[in-house]
C-alpha cells in the first residue's frame, strides 16, 4: 500500500493540497539523498576507501532508476552468450525477498537445488532457464563470489550492482528502459532516480530496453541523453522478443508466442514493469480483457488466485497469461480457472550489436586472463 501511494503520488496521480505537501516533503527530502549519494561515491573514486578486488572478474548489470528494466533476462542473455564461448558464468543475486538465509548456491550449472521461496523468484528462473550457468544468492557479495569462483565459475555476473560501489569490477552495464523518461526524472524518494544522472559517467555500457514500445523520437532522445552523460560507454538498443507460450501446470511443448494472437487474456504478474507485460501481450495480438498486477518480487499463495477468479467476473478471458518469473513461485491453479499460460522472452539486441558481441568478448577475454594467471 505504502510503495502504491509513493508511485501515485510522484506520478502526479493523486490530486489535493495533501498530495501537493507530499510531493513537497519528498522533494526536500531528496536533497540529503542525493547528497549521501555523491558522497559515498566520492569517499571510493578519491581513494578515501579501497575496493575491494573479487575473487573471479565480475561484470556488473544495474541500473539508475527504481523499478523493472528487464535486467534479469538481460543477464540470462549474457550468461547464455558466455556459456556458448566456453565461459562458465556465475549468476551473483541478493535473493530480494525469500525467506532462507544465508549464501545459498542455487545451481551448479546442471541441477537446481533450491525453490523460489527460498532463494527469491529471479535467481530460481535463472537456475531453470540458464543450463551451464551457476546461480548464487546472498548478502554480501564478495563472498557469494568466491563461493562460486570455488565451485567453478571463471566470471561473475552481478545482478543489480550499479550501486555497489565498494567492490571493483571489469564491466558496469546499465539497463534503462525506453518507455521511461529519463529527461524529467527526478532523485528518490521524489523520483525514480537511484542515484544522481551525471553518475551515470561510471557505466562503461549502456542498454537501452523495450526500445520496441517506445517511439522512436523519445529513444532518440533518450540516446541523446544518455551520451550526454556517459560519453563512453557505447548505448545498445534492444527489445523483449517472445519465443514462445508454454502451460504452468503440466508438462507441455513451448508453442509458438503468436498462438496468443485474438485470444483474450487476463495480464498477471509481479514484476518491476507490469505495463512491458502488457505491452508484449498487446504485440503478439492477444486482446487483454484485464490486469491484475502484484508487488514485483510476490510470494504467490494459493488465495490469490480468488483475485484473479474476481477479476474474471467482469472480464471474459480465455486465457491467464504470465511471466516466467511468475511460474517459479506459482501454487497449481485451480481447475475452474482459464488455462494458465507463461510467455517465454529472450533479449534481442536491435541496435549496435557489435557492441554487444565486444562486451561479451571482453568479459571472455578477462576470464580467460584470470584463468591463465591463476
Amino acid at each position: 500500500m505504502l510503495e502504491r501511494w509513493w508511485r501515485e503520488t510522484i506520478t502526479g496521480q493523486r490530486a489535493g493540497p495533501g498530495a501537493a505537501l507530499a510531493r513537497a516533503l519528498l522533494t526536500a527530502l531528496a536533497l540529503p539523498y542525493g547528497a549521501a549519494m555523491r558522497a559515498n561515491l566520492a569517499i571510493y573514486e578519491h581513494g578515501l576507501k579501497v575496493r575491494t578486488h573479487p575473487a573471479i572478474p565480475v561484470a556488473s548489470v544495474g541500473n539508475i532508476t527504481l523499478g523493472g528494466t528487464g535486467k534479469t533476462t538481460a543477464t540470462r542473455r549474457l550468461a547464455r552468450d558466455l556459456v556458448a564461448r566456453g565461459v562458465t558464468p556465475g549468476i551473483v543475486l541478493r535473493g530480494h525477498r525469500r525467506e532462507g538465509r544465508g549464501d545459498v548456491l542455487v545451481s551448479d550449472g546442471s541441477e537446481v537445488t533450491a525453490d523460489a521461496e527460498a532463494v527469491g523468484d529471479e535467481a530460481c528462473m535463472l537456475a531453470c532457464t540458464t543450463p551451464g550457468a551457476l546461480v548464487a544468492v546472498g548478502a554480501r557479495r564478495e563472498r557469494v563470489i568466491e563461493m562460486l569462483g570455488q565451485s567453478g565459475a571463471d566470471v561473475a555476473l552481478l545482478d543489480d550492482g550499479f550501486q555497489y560501489f565498494r567492490m571493483q569490477r571489469h564491466v558496469d552495464l546499465v539497463l534503462i528502459d525506453a518507455t521511461f523518461d529519463l529527461g524529467n526524472a527526478r532523485l528518490f524518494p521524489r523520483g525514480y532516480l537511484r542515484e544522481p544522472l551525471d553518475h551515470l559517467r561510471r557505466a562503461t555500457h549502456v542498454l537501452i530496453t523495450h526500445e520496441d514500445l517506445a517511439p522512436a523520437t523519445q529513444v532518440r532522445r533518450l540516446s541523446q541523453i544518455v551520451s550526454r552523460h556517459a560519453p563512453n560507454a557505447p548505448v545498445i538498443l534492444s527489445r523483449h522478443a517472445p519465443s514462445g507460450v508454454y502451460p504452468v501446470d503440466e508438462a507441455g511443448d513451448i508453442a509458438a508466442a503468436a498462438t496468443l494472437a485474438g485470444q483474450r487474456v487476463l495480464a498477471m504478474s509481479a514484476i518491476g514493469n507490469p505495463a512491458s507485460f502488457e505491452g508484449l501481450l498487446l504485440q503478439l495480438g492477444a486482446r487483454v480483457a484485464s490486469r491484475l498486477e502484484f508487488p514485483d518480487h510476490h510470494q504467490y499463495r494459493p488465495e490469490d488466485w480468488a483475485r484473479a477468479r474476481e477479476k474474471l467476473r467482469t472480464a471474459d478471458a480465455d486465457l491467464i497469461a504470465v511471466t516466467e518469473k511468475d511460474v517459479v513461485k506459482l501454487p497449481p491453479p485451480p481447475s475452474d480457472l482459464p488455462p494458465v499460460v507463461a510467455v517465454a522472452v529472450d533479449l534481442q539486441i536491435t541496435s549496435n550489436e557489435q557492441a554487444w558481441e565486444a562486451l561479451v568478448g571482453s568479459i571472455y577475454e578477462a576470464a580467460r586472463q584470470e584463468s591463465a594467471a591463476s
